[in-house]
């Protein structure tokens, strides 16, 4: 084969090959053209927004109220250990958890004489005031006389100076002994329950060693520990509400002082809270229409003044339970109750029956308590009888009376709810701040989530407590989506449009 015959062959071949990757680009550019055509047409499917996922709240009725209470510590407004300012025996003291009336004395004078709490034997200190006014007469006869004598220069200075300093003496004597004689009797020195007793009657007792503890108990205050902020907040008479357990009805009471320096250990201020503290009869509440009875506080049961013999008497208290109508002597008795049997706590009722009886001459002095009388006859009535004490005057036989003492609502150690502010939150549909996309102070935006669709809803902002604010839907119309049960989207809301696609992964539990 020749040079030109080879040319011409490898020319050829050359062309072929030419045209072979020209095809071949022609059908990739092809290809790839197709493709990306029918790439776009499945594009518009697959570029399809997913629903946006978001957390939803489901919208309740809140009362605030409780979630913003504070515990607060009963204590006592006042109290003090109450001794006497002379010693002696004392005969007469009064019981715990009596209630007494302060006295009030000033200048001398006795404004209001107050309960008696305490007595001690007088006889000690009267034979002193007598002892003592006959001193002081002397003393003043020998000063006339001496005071004539000087009058008439008929004796020295210095003798007329000693019978006028022995005058006074003995007349401060006498002064201090009828000061002994008057403190004798122990006054309670303010308004208050008697907590505890020291000594019991019979006892000796010295100057200014306690005889009981007093515990005033109207007014009375509240402390709660708060943080520095809320302590500046809070400004003095400021309103506050105590919440008694049991009792969603509130007592009022102001802010009284704050602590200067906080706690060392949980750095938090004192607040003391000042109320007025009421009593209830029993645990019936006020317009209870059992407080129109006729009411006792106390009773006993007929027994005998000896355990176990027969033959010893019965007795009563003479002054509470044994009554006189002209010659005739008689009892109040409840024949239905007897020591085993308890009274309706809740119904505390009981039908008295009048009982002739015939006292007998012996007494028993219970710890100045009780006076107790013995019994000769105790007529139809029966051992182990219920026996009232202090009924009323104009009682009637076959009527029934209310058992049930005064009692305090607030106790000094006692634990209560306090809420501060002048108002208490209403309740209502509450929600966060980062669920509400504000339009303004009163007026601001939320998304409810409705069959996978973001539902904008324009709502009134009508309060708010702390960071939960109370709304309700703008448009009337709108109620039913801002209700209870409503998903309210949290998340996004900033962005979200009405009516976008949304998924709701999580429903977030509502904290306050």
């Amino acid at each position: 084969m020749n040079n030109k015959t080879r040319l011409c062959i490898f020319s050829y071949q050359s062309c072929n090959s030419a045209k072979i990757i020209l095809r071949t680009i022609f059908v990739i550019i092809l290809s790839v053209g197709i493709s990306m055509f029918t790439g776009c047409g499945k594009q518009d499917t697959i570029l399809e927004p997913n629903p946006r996922p978001v957390t939803a709240l489901e919208l309740r009725e809140l009362n605030p109220v409780k979630p913003l209470q504070l515990t607060g510590s009963v204590m006592s407004w006042k109290e003090q250990d109450i001794s006497f300012e002379v010693s002696g025996r004392v005969e007469w003291i009064v019981e715990m958890g009596t209630n007494l009336e302060g006295r009030w004395e000033e200048d001398g004078k006795v404004h209001i004489p107050g309960d008696v709490m305490a007595r001690i034997d007088k006889r000690h200190n009267q034979i002193r005031l007598k002892a003592a006014l006959a001193e002081q007469e002397r003393a003043q006869a020998e000063y006339v006389r001496k005071k004539q004598a000087w009058d008439k220069k008929a004796i020295s200075e210095v003798d007329f100076i000693r019978a006028t300093a022995d005058r006074d003496s003995s007349e401060a004597q006498f002064e201090q002994a009828d000061y002994d004689l008057d403190r004798c009797t122990l006054h309670a020195p303010f308004p208050g329950e008697v907590s505890e007793v020291f000594i019991e009657a019979g006892g000796y007792v010295q100057v200014g060693k306690p005889v009981a503890h007093l515990v005033m108990m109207d007014p009375i205050k509240v402390d709660i520990s708060v943080s520095a902020q809320t302590a500046e907040n809070l400004k003095l008479r400021d309103h506050v509400r105590l919440y008694l357990p049991g009792d969603e009805n509130p007592v009022i009471g102001r802010v009284y002082e704050k602590s200067t320096v906080a706690d060392p250990e949980t750095r938090t201020f004192r607040v003391s809270i000042i109320t007025r503290n009421l009593q209830n009869i029993g645990a019936l509440t006020p317009g209870d229409p059992l407080l129109k009875y006729p009411r006792i506080t106390d009773y006993m049961y007929l027994q005998r003044m000896k355990a176990g013999p027969d033959d010893s008497p019965f007795f009563v208290e003479e002054n509470r339970a044994l009554h006189r109508d002209g010659d005739n002597y008689y009892v109040w008795g409840d024949p239905d109750h007897k020591p085993d049997d308890d009274i309706d706590s809740e119904r505390p009722l009981i039908t008295l029956r009048k009982y002739t009886v015939t006292p007998g001459d012996h007494r028993i002095n219970l710890q100045g308590l009780y006076l107790m009388r013995e019994l000769e006859d105790i007529g139809k009535l029966t051992p182990g009888t219920l026996i009232a004490m202090d009924v009323p005057d104009n009682f009637r036989d076959g009527e029934q009376v209310l058992v049930a003492r005064r009692e305090w609502l607030l106790r000094p150690g006692q634990l209560v709810r306090v809420l501060l502010g002048k108002t208490a939150p209403e309740p209502g549909l509450y929600l966060p701040m980062n669920a509400i996309k504000p339009i303004d102070d009163k007026m601001g935006e939320v998304f409810v989530a409705i069959e996978g669709k973001a539902k904008k809803v324009k709502v009134k902002i009508l309060s708010n407590v702390g960071e939960l604010f109370r709304i309700e839907a703008l448009d009337p119309g709108d109620t039913d989506l801002v209700t209870t049960g409503s998903q309210i989207i949290t998340d996004h809301i900033h962005f979200l449009q009405h009516d976008e696609s949304i998924r709701v992964i999580k429903i977030a539990e509502l904290k306050p």
